[in-house]
């Protein structure tokens, strides 16, 4: 994998490419603090922006999206109205006016090992002073993983928000000793089955790539999660953001994995396959035994997102509360009202659905 710094550096570049993410409408800068490199996104409201930028797209329009799987209609009901109730008062706080520090626009975001001795005090000092209207946010904290960010977030007044809950493997013995792992491990050695990392110049590939992202996270899922064009696809893979991998029946392309890390952390942030075909063919579990031996194999900790958590857990994940953290002191009293607000909501309500429901 590349180095923090440098793998920043090329993600800036690239991101100035508009168009490479269908979903979204912002700016990425980037700040240094420290020699620490940490890129930023930087908008207002967009109709179109998904939740990596959008905290109205994840509060608002992506949860009605997640409440089928509440199984109270009471609870579900209740939540739905709950978000046409706060949709216009969380738009006049303008929520989406927001700078996103150490933002690489992927569900999971990475902090490298350097964010340890950052002062984040003095980076937020920094952001403020270039863009002094923006509400501040530092997405995809959990205890297990970042304690000290936190600490520091704390300290520096940054308000706590629930996202969600996520799955991590941190442990090679406590996966491998699971009988849904060695069973998974069993379909990596049947024949006629393979994983070959795709050409980021076949054209062909990565439009077949980004057609089995879509046709599970997209089309099954939501509308609102990221929209990966064949073109980032590409320019990720070949300027090393991206390992793009492909799951081949004989030689048809029938799933795609793509993971992104940073230091000793891996996440996969494009996972696809062909949800026509029957399940039978086991092509979820599949993908997701690649992708957890490639981690476990190479000593990774690896971030497996939110989601499918019965299957995660059966295979030795453990589930944490993930959060956001926001900088609003500087803002007027209604905004600060709002984020207040917001942050005690997922304390008192969200949390308890998600730690239920496994959401």
């Amino acid at each position: 994998m590349l180095e923090a710094n440098e793998l920043h550096r090329r993600f800036v570049a690239l991101m100035q490419q508009p168009g490479l993410i269908r979903n979204l409408t912002t700016d990425i800068v980037a700040y240094e603090q420290n020699g620490v490199v940490a890129p930023a996104s930087v908008n207002d409201y967009h109709p179109q922006n998904c939740y990596v930028v959008s905290p109205l797209t994840q509060i608002i329009y992506y949860a009605r999206d997640e409440l089928p799987k509440v199984e109270s209609a009471l609870l579900r009901y209740f939540c739905f109205g709950l978000t046409h109730l706060l949709e216009w008062p969380f738009r006049l706080a303008r929520l989406d006016r927001l700078q996103v520090l150490n933002n690489q626009c992927l569900s999971t975001n990475f902090y490298s090992a350097n964010w340890r001795d950052l002062s984040l005090r003095e980076l937020r000092e920094q952001a403020l002073s270039r863009f002094p209207q923006h509400a501040l946010m530092l997405r995809s904290l959990n205890a297990r993983q970042h304690p000290d960010i936190i600490a520091q977030a704390r300290e520096d007044g940054w308000l706590p928000i629930i996202s969600r809950q996520v799955y991590l493997f941190l442990d090679r013995e406590q996966w491998w000793n699971r009988n849904n792992t060695r069973a998974d491990d069993r379909l990596l050695r049947q024949p006629n089955w393979s994983f070959k990392e795709l050409d980021p110049d076949d054209e062909t590939q990565m439009a077949r790539a980004e057609q089995l992202y879509n046709q599970l996270y997209l089309e099954k899922y939501s509308l609102h999660n990221v929209r990966f064009s064949a073109a980032y696809l590409s320019a990720f893979s070949r300027n090393g953001l991206l390992k793009l991998f492909g799951l081949f029946h004989r030689d048809e392309l029938l799933g795609v994995a793509g993971l992104f890390g940073v230091d000793q952390t891996l996440t996969a942030p494009v996972v696809g396959y062909d949800t026509r075909l029957p399940a039978k063919m086991a092509l979820y579990r599949r993908i997701m035994a690649f992708v957890i031996r490639y981690a476990m194999d190479n000593n990774l900790q690896l971030n497996l997102s939110s989601g499918a958590p019965d299957f995660k857990k059966l295979r030795g994940a453990e589930a944490a509360i993930e959060y956001s953290y926001v900088y609003v002191a500087h803002l007027g009293p209604y905004q600060r009202a709002v984020w207040r607000g917001l942050s005690l909501l997922t304390e008192k309500l969200y949390r308890p659905i998600l730690e239920k429901f496994e959401l």
